[in-house]
């Protein structure tokens, strides 16, 4: 989970500028999963590309003109650790207005040895 958040706040904090706001909040659902939300205002990007960023090395900015440095590999590793916790990721997002991960996991389950006869 440490590495799922990291990555998600690294990316919202890095494409957020001065005077943004970045907002974590975790719940449950109605189906005790847990949930967790990293929203910022930063730039967003094309809903388009969405479905690539998760693969590793690629970035909604690629070549030799882009603005943000880094490997591409941070959302990329998320993925593997959530498929790895049998978790999901969605995201919303649009140029110039921001984006909101939503990061789901399984709840945990405890036995209870008092409930056993």
């Amino acid at each position: 989970m440490q590495i799922v958040l990291r990555n998600l706040l690294s990316n919202a904090v890095k494409y957020t500028g001065e005077g943004g706001t970045v907002r974590v909040s975790a719940r449950t659902d109605g189906k005790q999963d847990a949930v967790l939300e990293v929203v910022d205002t930063g730039i967003g990007m094309d809903p388009a590309r969405v479905e690539d960023l998760f693969e590793p090395f690629r970035q909604e900015s690629e070549g030799l003109t882009r603005e943000y440095e880094g490997t591409g590999l941070g959302l990329a590793v998320t993925w593997k650790a959530l498929q790895q916790m049998e978790g999901s990721v969605e995201v919303e997002t649009a140029k110039e207005e921001g984006s909101c991960f939503t990061v789901r996991l399984p709840a945990a389950r405890v036995e209870n040895d008092l409930d056993e006869p």
